[in-house]
């Protein structure tokens, strides 16, 4: 018997083992199927198949069914290591010609396991298909380091998104995929915030990035150079450099939503991101393309990789990538010349009249100025790879590591005349110049490791070394000081930080100790770390006429570090720890975790975490909880970082200096040095299977955190040459001065709420998705000021209302997501609805001026078609129905659709508030992705 090809099965002989994407822009979606179509019209015809069919050598016939036992049409039949294949008929028959030499035959469905077949003995075979489990039971490794768990029988709220999720998004970066699918996890783009603009500051229920650990592999990533120093959410704060590492290169991301500090150290307050790299992936390559409606932010990105299998005893996987996007525009327009005029002072008889006003404000509506997303170049390079070294020992080396390297620029506030004459000696014949934030960012990871068993116990050794390297550029400004001889570019030094971390984990699993089973993990963990500030060049912070006490000093936007401000600092930390999990039975957990840290600059800390669950209703129900005790240790960056910025206060523009808590100076003031942060945590929660594809789990927390690190608001001049706060300010030549200090105690109340559904069968189609919710409520339960600051009412400066409601409502407190997926033989669908909630602004000092933006709902839609299993094209579009964030006009509507405080919207160039970002506002997003296996 021998079967013919069709054109339409035709494709099957082609089919592409790997499972990757190629994404490119609509234009070439048309040409790729049209392609495709002359290609196969092309390759079918009798003489091509005649000639294929008379190179079989032997015959293969057969059925196969479901799990059920019933026949199976459709499934797909491949000859292992060619692209020679059939699919089944409607009574889940088949036949097929082996090529000479092949005797291995591989049969896939949807939503079933594939099986391999060896038919050298048999050539008529009868195979039943084992249905694939839903991904509801997909194990995660983070959070207990005993047997492998799922999210709903784990003690503790785990959530584990695969990497087609993250692509599902149809975001370039990981930090912006996180945030279309994490409820509990925001990461908002912040335009005109100097080196933040590049980072995206991103925390965990309601908390801000310093009290997030991530982990690449179970070990742990260095923080980013950068000190989050602007007036937006997250300033004060050190995080990880989330887009420096590649998503293609990612098996899953590991969210634990719950306190870790006791399991694996600093930072782990709110939780832990385990970003997990793949160990095999086969040759890829995926490209795609996107553009806002309103025709800017063009984003394009290519991703490739493979993996390779080592004398079958090792792995070795590579991922390259490659992302840029352009800047957006969404500045708003100077509400009048009367404001304009009324903000900076003009009048008929200043150099810069009312005339002239209006006649620039006619010429530029929006003053110069660039609001929007920043111009970012990212090229990313991810390994992993590991080799077994004795099997009977499973002894195993093992590395892995990511390098990164980004450029880009962001706008900074446009120079006006009236604001800073001059500029015309070297931009002659313009009406103004905007200074823009050039950084180049160097990330890197290296790990290196070694795994055991010794008479039943685990052993793990490992070491990582990892760097985040800023380099500040600052590019078409201006140093008035030096007039005519002012460069346009200026270098304005580096920030680096770096470690070195050291681990030794040891773990045994016991099954004969009349329990079901006991887990005793304990280990230690060596960690060094290195902070540096370098200067910059001298026209970056110099003073070019210092005869001249007038002039204004340093690079417009972003003064350069000075050779004082050049640090070299560094502290070594060692952390001991033991952690116990006792399955009591198979229904009942209790687990426990001790760490004891000593760090060399402040000291030592002991945590502690205890957890339990319990399964019932034939393991459908999980009630689990916890309870622990965490630290976060100030960073490096914190205890030492200084600078000079521009921003806007309540009391204008100002030059602020933030002095580091090292500086003797701030002694004078009472300021002490910094300690560790402490929290206390709680947590409950259920688990429900309604069956193996569907479940919901609930988790409720509360968070406490006490000697919370904060940057500071202004100090400023009391006018009293004699006073310590005066000569402070005037030491370190700034109109104001801001600071690191523990200051504030706070508590955080939410629910994370997960409906998960997977592999739904719905007509000849499946279905999957979830419905997810995280509400949280921060409070600031009390400050703590030095007397010093009590008794020169100082408190109110450090620690304004606009500082409470960074804390309190900059973040919405709500934030609901609900996805669909429906997948149909060649063709799926991707819908996305993002609810995010109210955000609050609160005025420093006048409540006339408080601003509360609504929340807003959110469209994703796409759409993906197999043109044959080497081809997959996606056409979508982010935020479909153009939704924005609401304007100033919007939120003081009663005040004439402006706040009385003019440096909130700075005179209307702000359409958009800056301060409380909750989603971005790029509006519409069109996106086109293919995706190529091989």
């Amino acid at each position: 018997m021998r079967k013919e090809y069709s054109k339409k099965s035709l494709p099957n002989l082609f089919k592409f083992e790997n499972n990757t994407s190629l994404r490119l822009n609509f234009g070439l979606i048309l040409f790729a199927f049209f392609s495709f179509q002359m290609n196969a019209n092309s390759i079918n015809t009798k003489e091509t198949i005649e000639s294929y069919v008379t190179m079989q050598e032997q015959e293969v016939t057969g059925i196969v069914r479901d799990n059920t036992g019933a026949p199976l049409p459709g499934a797909t039949i491949l000859v292992k290591g060619t692209n020679t294949g059939v699919q089944t008929d409607f009574d889940g028959k088949f036949s097929l010609m082996l090529p000479e030499g092949k005797n291995i035959i591989v049969i896939s469905f949807i939503s079933f396991k594939n099986k391999e077949v060896d038919v050298s003995k048999t050539k008529n075979i009868d195979v039943q298909l084992e249905e694939a489990a839903a991904r509801l039971d997909d194990v995660v490794i983070i959070g207990s380091r005993g047997k492998p768990r799922t999210s709903f029988d784990s003690p503790v709220p785990v959530d584990n998104i695969q990497t087609s999720e993250l692509k599902q998004t149809g975001k370039g970066v990981l930090d912006q995929q996180l945030m279309a699918k994490v409820p509990s996890y925001n990461s908002t783009e912040q335009p005109v915030s100097d080196a933040a603009a590049h980072f995206s500051p991103a925390g965990l229920r309601g908390l801000f990035p310093s009290r997030t650990l991530v982990l690449v592999n179970g070990k742990r990533k260095n923080l980013s150079a950068l000190v989050y120093s602007y007036v937006t959410p997250g300033r004060g704060e050190v995080g990880v450099d989330m887009k420096a590492i590649p998503s293609a290169a990612l098996e899953r991301v590991e969210i634990l939503r719950d306190g870790a500090a006791a399991q694996y150290g600093s930072d782990a307050v709110a939780g832990v991101i385990n970003l997990v790299l793949k160990e095999n992936s086969d040759p890829f390559i995926n490209t795609g393309y996107s553009v806002t409606t309103e025709g800017d932010g063009e984003q394009y990105q290519i991703e490739t990789g493979f993996g390779v299998k080592i004398a079958d005893k090792g792995f070795a996987n590579f991922t390259f990538g490659y992302f840029d996007q352009k800047q957006t525009q969404r500045a708003g327009q100077v509400t009048s010349v009367e404001d304009e005029a009324g903000y900076w002072g003009v009048t008929d008889d200043t150099d810069f009249t009312t005339s002239d006003l209006q006649s620039f404000l006619q010429r530029n509506p929006a003053a110069g100025f660039q609001v929007g997303s920043p111009d970012i170049t990212i090229t990313n390079f991810a390994y992993n790879t590991g080799y077994t070294l004795d099997e009977e020992t499973n002894t195993e080396i093992y590395s892995f590591g990511t390098l990164a390297n980004r450029t880009g620029s962001s706008a900074q506030f446009a120079r006006v005349p009236y604001w800073v004459p001059g500029f015309e000696q070297i931009y002659p014949g313009t009406d103004y110049f905007r200074a823009e934030m050039a950084p180049r960012i160097n990330d890197y990871t290296l790990a290196l490791g070694l795994r055991t068993t010794f008479n039943k116990w685990d052993f793990d050794l490992s070491s990582t070394m990892g760097q985040n390297r800023i380099d500040y550029y600052i590019e078409n400004s201006f140093n008035q000081s030096f007039g005519a001889s002012s460069p346009s570019d200026f270098y304005n030094g580096a920030h680096q930080f770096s470690h070195v971390v050291n681990n030794l984990d040891i773990v045994r699993t016991f099954e004969d100790t009349g329990l079901n089973s006991l887990t005793l993990a304990f280990g230690a963990e060596h960690r060094t770390e290195r902070f540096v500030t370098e200067a910059g060049e001298f026209a970056s912070y110099g003073d070019g006429t210092p005869d001249d006490p007038t002039d204004r000093t340093g690079s417009e936007s972003f003064g350069g570090f000075s050779p004082e401000n050049a640090s070299n600092d560094y502290r070594s930390n060692l952390g001991l720890y033991t952690d116990v999990t006792a399955d009591i039975t198979e229904d009942f957990l209790l687990g426990g975790a001790v760490r004891y840290e000593n760090y060399s600059d402040f000291g030592s800390n002991v945590s502690w975490k205890a957890n339990t669950r319990y399964k019932t209703l034939d393991d459908k129900l999980a009630i689990r909880g916890s309870i622990s005790t965490g630290f976060r240790a100030p960073a490096l960056h914190q205890i030492y970082y200084t600078a000079t910025t521009t921003t806007l206060t309540e009391n204008g523009i100002q030059q602020n200096g933030i002095l580091n808590n090292a500086n003797p100076a701030l002694r004078a003031l009472g300021i002490p040095k910094l300690d560790a942060e402490t929290s206390f945590n709680l947590g409950a929660g259920l688990t429900y299977r309604f069956s193996r594809k569907i479940g919901i789990t609930m988790d409720v927390y509360q968070i406490d955190v006490d000697d919370r690190i904060v940057l500071s608001g202004q100090v400023t001049p009391t006018g009293d040459p004699t006073s310590p706060i005066d000569q402070t300010l005037s030491s370190v030549n700034v109109g104001a001065a801001g600071f690191f200090l523990n200051a504030i105690n706070t508590r955080t109340q939410g629910i994370d709420i997960v409906f998960s559904y997977d592999n739904i069968e719905l007509g000849n189609g499946f279905l999957s998705g979830s419905l997810a919710a995280n509400f949280n409520k921060t409070e600031v339960r009390s400050t703590q000021f030095p007397k010093f600051i009590e008794d020169n009412n100082l408190g109110d400066a450090l620690f304004s209302r606009e500082d409470v409601s960074r804390v309190e409502s900059w973040r919405p407190r709500s934030k609901i997501i609900g996805s669909i997926n429906y997948s149909l033989d060649k063709f799926s669908t991707h819908l996305s609805m993002m609810h995010y909630g109210k955000v609050t602004y609160r005025h420093p000092s006048n409540p006339a001026d408080d601003a509360t933006y609504g929340g807003k709902l959110l469209t994703d839609l796409s759409f993906s078609y197999d043109f044959t299993e080497k081809i997959t094209v996606t056409a979508g579009a982010n935020n479909l129905f153009n939704v924005y964030p609401d304007t100033f006009a919007d939120a003081y509507s009663s005040n004439g659709g402006v706040p009385n405080d003019r440096n909130l919207d700075f005179v209307g160039r702000f359409k958009y508030p800056w301060q409380t970002t909750q989603f971005g506002i790029d509006g519409t997003r069109l996106f086109t992705n293919i995706a190529f296996k091989f």
